[in-house]
């Protein structure tokens, strides 16, 4: 339990930091999965995809 409120914490001191590289991992996510759907479009990576664009959005909007 120590450990969680460690990382809240840090998480708290490095709130623009931490926001920089989750924002960078869901852009890296969504090129991978916007080529992966490219290369095999089913429903499910179609699907996917949109997510990750709502939770890229989601972010860029809950930043400001």
């Amino acid at each position: 339990m120590n450990k969680l409120y460690e990382i809240i914490n840090l998480y708290k001191t490095n709130r623009k930091l931490f926001n920089v590289i989750i924002l960078t991992v869901t852009v890296v996510l969504i090129v991978w999965q916007a080529i992966f759907a490219l290369i095999m479009p089913s429903r499910g990576n179609v699907i996917l995809l949109i997510v990750l664009i709502g939770a890229l959005i989601f972010q860029l909007f809950n930043d400001v």
